[in-house]
């Protein structure tokens, strides 16, 4: 099963899945973030046109923890300027406005519930290397101790999986490039906005943003 947020990421993880594996599953969390509706929309999208039945999920409790851009509206969500997207200290500044807690360690232990009881053998993510750097729950050392976990917490030993934790954003988007089935660019939503502020577009000022037009070429 895929973890699917509707971003660039776990949209490419779901075209490879699609491609090299066989997804029984979708599955978005609705966590209370700023752009829950467009990336639910978008996820919806995706899974229809992979052809792999979709779950929303409902864990809007984590979003009223606060603390977080993502999800509480009196924290701005920080613009990025293109040019500091490799100014590491830039990133980590971004990071701890964004960061929402345990958020993907919280995603993987849910989604491995329902993966066991599917009797599906792995919760596909979607990491990339390029934003290991500042949140360590993107990387591929968590991956691994994730999957140990799991060995002890789930019945047929469900692993955590990732085609794209070892490449950067413009890799990934050569590699979904090269796939035989064309990949749905514009049903992709990788931002942490909700739209309505900018017609119901990405707002094309955020980290996110920035990283999705560098990687695409796309003009947002």
């Amino acid at each position: 099963m895929v973890l699917l947020s509707g971003g660039l990421d776990s949209a490419a993880n779901l075209a490879f899945t699609e491609y090299f594996d066989e997804p029984v599953l979708a599955l978005t969390i609705d966590y209370g973030q700023r752009a829950a509706k467009p990336e639910i929309e978008a996820a919806k999208k995706l899974a229809a046109h992979y052809q792999v039945p979709h779950r929303v999920l409902d864990l809007k409790w984590l979003g009223e923890l606060g603390g977080s851009a993502l999800t509480s509206n009196s924290i701005d969500v920080p613009d990025f300027a293109t040019a500091k997207l490799d100014d590491l200290a830039t990133s980590q500044k971004s990071a701890k406005q964004v960061w929402v807690p345990n958020r993907n360690g919280l995603f993987i232990n849910v989604a491995a519930s329902i993966a066991e009881s599917m009797k599906a053998q792995q919760v596909v993510v979607g990491f990339n290397k390029e934003e290991a750097a500042t949140f360590p729950d993107n990387s591929s050392q968590f991956l691994g101790v994730a999957t140990l976990s799991l060995k002890y917490s789930t019945g047929n030993g469900v692993k955590v999986a990732c085609y794209t934790d070892m490449l950067m954003k413009t890799e990934i988007v050569q590699a979904v490039r090269n796939l035989a089935k064309p990949f749905p660019f514009e049903m992709v939503w990788s931002c942490y906005q909700g739209g309505e502020n900018n017609q119901g577009k990405m707002c094309g000022k955020c980290e996110s943003c920035q990283r999705f037009m560098r990687a695409t070429g796309i003009k947002l």
